[in-house]
């Protein structure tokens, strides 16, 4: 996440703006809230008994439970809509109006949603209204049924019991009492106020939600980054890969960056201190009695070709003879580094057109401690021949010439024929670059390496963070070798 701190950012950015955009252009919708009051008939009153009145219960939030399915209905909304003279339909009506007991109480609130104020204090109250003029319209009804076959049976009775308390004429009284008045279990306990701003949407929640999702968006993208691209990132990755020391981490050369690679001459002061570096660091690290090392990366582009060079030269700078051999036959790049054109190579010697000796060459610039081998005219046919034991000859001969050879190998991942030369030599030193390199192709080396019982001696870590730059570093100065215009 670290690495990606920029990708989280960019996605929480993203789903900020988004927010604050739909916070800016989303509909408003105004809420208003009426209560109605639930006051249940009591179970066997005789007045009541028989109508489809609501009453009470042991467990009262059933009542009020009961009373919420009740209002909400089309016929309700169908009432709305007439006495409102609205265009929508009564499902759309519906649509507008929620309606849900308050807990641990006798209320029920009728909340009405619109597209202003004013509508939604008007349809919160004109729904409320209507829900309990139509549970009236219903117990009228019912009423109206029943009084007249009452009636007929008060006339069968006689006289002296046609009145009195629970007779069959009081009820035909108290039912005609609830004939001219609302439903007695229905009230609506508080009116709408108009609503002063929208319940939706609200500014400050939308961006508090869209940073939290932009958070956890981002931190996803970070790690799906990780899985669709598993480059190199960062140190700990070789670690957990390799048990293998880091021998040197190399600053990054950005605006050098390219297919040729860096010839000392190039380089700043502190990058060629991380090559002197790596060679104290392999020294210690191989002995003083082993000395012929491999230089192979997973794949090219990985700054294999200049991490040989630049050792080569770090020897040779510090008195030994070195010897520099470009093995990497399919793609020779030293040359047009170090800028010459050499007509004899690896590969004329290999097929014995001409000798060591007189394929080694010096370029004033490096120093007379540091011979070069290049790989020459024609070295690409000639890949096979490195597993062959024409090459080891020309290794120990050249091991005769020199203190240290130094071999830029192509990488054992791409050309798996330079893998029994690196059986050969003395050590093997890894090339990692960071956000370049490819931990499968990091694990692809490792388990090719360990398959042909070869242990390398450390990494060099190229892509580093670069060094502050002192006067430390300024001593001694680089040599100033001539680069053609194609190496930046």
């Amino acid at each position: 996440m670290r690495e990606r701190w920029w990708l989280v950012l960019l996605v929480t950015v993203i789903a900020t703006a988004a927010a604050a955009v739909y916070a800016e252009e989303a509909p408003k919708v105004y809420k208003a809230e009426a209560d109605v009051l639930v006051i249940p008939a009591v179970q066997g009153d005789s007045a009541t008994n028989g109508l489809g009145l609501l009453t009470d219960s042991s467990d009262p939030t059933q009542v009020t439970t009961t009373a919420a399915r009740v209002l909400f209905s089309e016929s309700v909304a169908d009432l709305v809509r007439r006495r409102m003279k609205l265009s929508d339909t009564p499902e759309g009506i519906l649509s507008h109006i929620t309606i849900d007991p308050i807990a641990q109480s006798n209320l029920i609130a009728v909340t009405a949603s619109a597209s202003s104020a004013q509508l939604a204090q008007r349809l919160a109250n004109g729904y409320a209204q209507a829900a309990i003029d139509r549970r009236t319209d219903l117990l009228h009804t019912e009423i109206d049924a029943l009084v007249p076959s009452l009636r007929a049976r008060l006339t069968t009775l006689p006289p002296a019991d046609r009145t009195g308390s629970g007779s069959l004429g009081e009820r035909i009284t108290n039912l005609e009492v609830l004939r001219a008045a609302p439903d007695p279990t229905l009230r609506i306990a508080s009116r709408p106020s108009l609503p002063v701003s929208p319940s939706s949407p609200k500014p400050k929640l939308a961006l508090a939600a869209g940073i939290l999702a932009g958070l956890i968006l981002g931190l996803g993208a970070a790690f799906a980054s990780q899985t669709l691209d598993p480059r190199l990132r960062r140190e700990d990755q070789l670690r957990e890969l390799f048990r293998l020391p880091m021998l040197a981490r190399v600053p990054d050369r950005r605006s050098q960056r390219g297919p040729t690679p860096l010839s000392p001459g190039v380089l700043p002061p502190d990058v060629l201190e991380a090559y002197r570096t790596l060679r104290a660091t392999l020294s210690a690290a191989i002995g003083e009695d082993r000395r012929s090392i491999l230089v192979t990366s997973s794949a090219s582009g990985e700054g294999k070709t200049t991490t040989a060079l630049n050792l080569a030269y770090a020897y040779a700078h510090a008195g030994h003879e070195v010897i520099l051999i470009e093995a990497d036959l399919r793609r020779p790049t030293i040359a047009t580094a170090i800028g010459v054109r050499p007509v004899e190579g690896l590969g004329s010697v290999l097929i014995g057109e001409s000798q060591l000796t007189d394929a080694l060459f010096t370029v004033p610039e490096l120093g007379d401690h540091l011979d070069f081998l290049l790989a020459g005219r024609g070295g690409a046919s000639l890949v096979d021949r490195l597993s062959l034991p024409g090459f080891y000859e020309v290794v120990d001969q050249a091991l005769k010439m020199a203190d240290y050879v130094i071999i830029d190998s192509p990488p054992l991942t791409e050309v798996v024929d330079a893998l029994p030369l690196a059986q050969r030599v003395d050590a093997v030193l890894m090339v990692a670059r960071l956000n370049v390199s490819r931990l499968n192709r990091l694990a692809d080396l490792g388990e090719m390496l360990a398959q042909g019982g070869i242990v390398p001696a450390g990494i060099a870590v190229v892509g580093s963070e670069r060094t502050i730059e002192s006067s430390y570093y300024q001593l001694p100065p680089g040599p100033k070798t001539k680069v053609p215009e194609s190496v930046n």
